[in-house]
């Protein structure tokens, strides 16, 4: 998945409440629900990764 604003990949981040995808260049951030179209068996494996246990 690309950054609409440089066309960068974009990176996983996790923040306190959420997941989002952000731009590691311009800093662009993007909700997980604007790719839910593009996502396949490797992003799926890839936030797998993303601990998303946090209270």
């Amino acid at each position: 998945m690309e950054c609409k604003q440089c066309g960068l990949d974009l990176t996983a981040y996790r923040g306190c409440q959420e997941v989002t995808l952000r731009c590691p260049q311009c800093g662009e951030t993007y909700d997980l629900k604007e790719f839910v179209s593009d996502m396949d068996e490797d992003f799926e494996e890839e936030m797998g990764f993303v601990p998303m246990d946090r209270i």
